[in-house]
């Protein structure tokens, strides 16, 4: 019995750990290609608020700067390593947008589309990892 308890915590343990450094891979800047969202290529920095709900999951800060259409700011939550966040704040215009990882939290891909309010779809674009944080 006292085996069984034993290797239940470790097993915990490592789970955790894990999915903590699975948490911190999705964090870093990445860019679109340029011509993409106006006419220069956007950059988005991804950054844990280090707060972590009741499940695990975790707060992030993303901001986007650039020319055209790049500016823009959002707090979202992860949920299995895609994000959705709320009342990103572009020119004066809110809406949403959902950050999605396709090829896993390791991948260098991000894909965001953005939402008006009322839920129409505004734009999806895709970016690639320059820097880890």
């Amino acid at each position: 019995m006292k085996n069984l308890s034993a290797s239940l915590i470790l097993a915990s343990a490592a789970l955790i750990a894990q999915s903590s450094h699975a948490q911190s891979m999705i964090e870093g800047v990445y860019m679109s290609a340029a011509g993409d969202n106006g006419r220069g290529a956007c950059t988005v920095e991804v950054t844990s608020m280090g707060k972590s709900p009741k499940y695990g999951d975790e707060v992030y800060a993303l901001s986007s700067h650039g020319e055209g259409a790049c500016e823009w700011t959002a707090v979202g939550l992860s949920r299995n390593f895609n994000i959705a966040a709320g009342m990103v704040n572009s020119g004066g215009h809110s809406g949403y947008i959902t950050a999605k990882w396709p090829f896993g939290p390791g991948g260098a891909g991000l894909e965001i589309s953005s939402f008006d309010p009322d839920g129409t779809a505004r734009a999806k674009v895709s970016f690639t990892r320059v820097t880890d944080k």
